[in-house]
């Protein structure tokens, strides 16, 4: 960069000419410079010299010329000419411009020259400005590199489709902005974007220019989405409705997420329920029976737009314990009407203990007791109710001694009915032929035809060893404790084989135990739903139609195109360029410089496919009542 410069052609005779210029003044708003310009004879030789054709062109503006007649006499210091010329600078405020001279030094023709290439003084242009990546909400600098103290400059923002005004003809260097958390609404579906400050630069009243530069904005962590609350609804089911209670394994629930919404513009794009065995994937989720009892807490969350899960709703639940009603004890003996036990009593008098769920004192139990004539199919409803651990008696006097007797003493509560039956003998005598000989009994009358009975009041021994005891073997060997015992008859076990028994695997599907397998280690381990939703990462690998897509604008930008000019010429009658390096007559031979890299954005969604409901998970089945044997 000069402010003054010369250019001086060959001698001739002792005789050159010179054009020299100095910098007058700059105008900033305009963005040009003035030179003063003096073309003048120069050379060691102190005489004259005849010389004429002199010609002075600066930056491409012919700015004095004569022709090779019109000569004056040449001295040393001689003044051709001179004068001022406006020069325009670049864009960025630099200038560097060419200029060339030319004389007829003692001749008529042409015959010195000189030219070159000079380089004003830069006049400062628009301020060029930087920014640091934030988060909305937070505060962020603005720096400006400021190319003249008299400059001030006004800041102005975009964002998506958001502008806004940061500060106007401020003459600060660094600038405080918070970038609104409303701009979030610009990227409902991502948590930051790209920010354009642009930076005005002013001289006085006059825009110099305009520099811009990008941050970006990030929504904060705390911007996601919410719910207002999670709510659960019975399902009774078999549960009476006035009880208003959950009751394991016989109540279900659905659960309701409320009030999900996205924040500043996101939508919400998922959810998930999750609790007491079960999950889904939607706004709500019902349950299967619910197997434990207890408190069950559910949870939820939503995932919105933006990937953003929100806070974890909450509700709890209290599930009522329930179980089969089952009997500990029976007993049933004959006796007379008074109740006194008697082997020829024509009353039965008996003892039956039970237990049963109360389901916080709204689950009642009636009970039932009948008798039918052993092996009959028909039976009689003694009328006769009990309480558990008391003797009552029953029969009026219809038990007759040469008979036996089946009992059948029944529960039934809101859910089912259990029963169990026991057998009372005839009238005890030592030993007793059947009418006809063909019958025989021991402690008993005989009943039947070919038949050699003993009372169950009797033992028999086989080797020293009662019979019973081998029975109570043979059924502990083939029911031991922990067995399982499964039928379509709601009877506890204990009825048959003794023991006692409890409910088992309500509402589940046994599966063998797998110990290289977590999932069935465990003896008893429980899992499992009825219904599942799948997440994206379960889902085979799929494809969905693109749909219209749309790509942003990155911002506008520019080609240069540089070409050297020595002279203009002719082609095919017209005036074209002549490039000084390559010789082609065609801008189309020159490249255009880079711009910059840059990138465009992608808007607009696939089409979707699937509801993310949840989805039958159960095979096909068929039930039954289980239970297990505890001791």
């Amino acid at each position: 960069m000069a402010s003054s410069g010369s250019i001086t052609t060959g001698t001739k005779e002792g005789r050159s000419v010179t054009l020299s210029w100095t910098l007058s003044s700059q105008d900033i708003a305009n963005n040009t410079s003035t030179i003063a310009w003096t073309l003048k004879g120069s050379g060691s030789g102190s005489g004259w010299v005849m010389s004429g054709g002199f010609k002075a062109v600066i930056n491409g503006t012919t700015v004095y010329s004569t022709s090779t007649d019109n000569r004056i006499q040449l001295y040393n210091g001689t003044i051709v000419a001179s004068g001022s010329l406006k020069i325009s600078h670049s864009a960025d405020g630099t200038k560097s411009f060419k200029l060339s001279c030319e004389a007829g030094v003692y001749s008529y023709a042409v015959n010195v020259s000189a030219s070159g290439t000079h380089t004003l003084n830069t006049i400062p242009r628009a301020s060029s400005v930087s920014a640091t990546s934030v988060n909305m909400g937070s505060a962020t600098a603005i720096s400006i590199s400021r190319a003249s103290s008299s400059f001030t400059h006004t800041l102005t923002y975009s964002f998506g489709s958001a502008t806004g005004t940061i500060t106007t003809k401020t003459t600060s260097t660094s600038v405080s902005w918070t970038p609104a958390l409303a701009l979030a609404n610009q990227i409902p579906s991502t948590t930051s974007g790209t920010c354009t400050i642009t930076c005005d630069t002013y001289n006085g009243s006059t825009k110099i220019g305009t520099k811009t530069c990008t941050l970006t904005l990030t929504v904060p962590a705390s911007v996601k989405p919410t719910i207002s609350g999670l709510t659960a609804s019975r399902v009774d089911g078999s549960v009476p409705s006035t009880w208003g209670i959950y009751v394991q394994s016989k109540s279900k629930a659905t659960l309701t997420i409320n009030g999900a919404a996205g924040s500043y513009g996101s939508t919400i794009k998922s959810y998930s329920i999750s609790g007491g065995g079960y999950s889904g994937t939607s706004s709500t989720l019902a349950t299967g029976f619910l197997n434990s009892s207890g408190t069950i807490t559910f949870t939820a969350t939503v995932t919105d737009s933006r990937g953003r899960t929100s806070a974890v709703a909450t509700v709890s639940i209290t599930v009522i314990a329930y179980s089969v009603p089952s009997f500990s004890s029976y007993n049933s003996q004959r006796c007379n009407s008074s109740g006194t036990i008697s082997d020829d009593g024509t009353y039965i008098k008996a003892t039956v203990s039970y237990s049963f769920a109360s389901c916080s004192s709204k689950n009642t139990v009636t009970r039932a007791t009948y008798y039918r004539v052993a092996g009959t199919s028909t039976w009689t409803n003694a009328s006769a109710s009990f309480n558990s651990g008391t003797a009552f008696t029953f029969g009026s006097g219809k038990i007759s001694t040469e008979t036996s007797y089946e009992v059948k003493y029944e529960l039934t509560d809101a859910f089912t009915t259990i029963s169990i039956t026991d057998i009372v003998s005839t009238a005890s005598v030592v030993m007793d032929f059947k009418s006809g000989g063909k019958g025989v009994a021991v402690g008993k009358v005989s009943e039947t035809d070919n038949c050699f009975e003993v009372s169950e009041k009797w033992d028999v021994k086989v080797y020293g060893k009662l019979l019973s005891e081998y029975v109570k073997q043979a059924i502990g060997a083939i029911y031991p404790v922990g067995s399982i015992y499964m039928s379509v008859k709601n009877t506890n076990p204990s009825t048959y084989f003794g023991g006692t028994w409890v409910a088992w695997g309500t509402g589940r599907v046994p599966v063998g135990v797998n110990a290289n397998d977590t999932n069935f280690a465990t003896v008893e381990k429980t899992g499992g739903a009825s219904t599942v939703t799948l997440t994206a990462a379960q889902m085979p690998s799929h494809t969905h139609a693109k749909g219209t897509l749309a790509t942003a604008s990155a911002g506008g930008h520019t080609h240069d195109l540089k070409n050297q000019k020595t002279s203009w010429g002719t082609s095919g009658g017209n005036r074209v360029l002549i490039d000084a390096t390559s010789g082609y007559t065609a801008v189309s031979n020159k490249t255009t410089t880079s711009a910059g890299s840059h990138s465009h954005t992608i808007s607009g969604a696939t089409a979707a496919s699937g509801s993310g409901s949840a989805h039958n998970n159960l095979q096909p089945y068929i039930t039954c009542y289980m239970w297990k044997r505890t001791a």
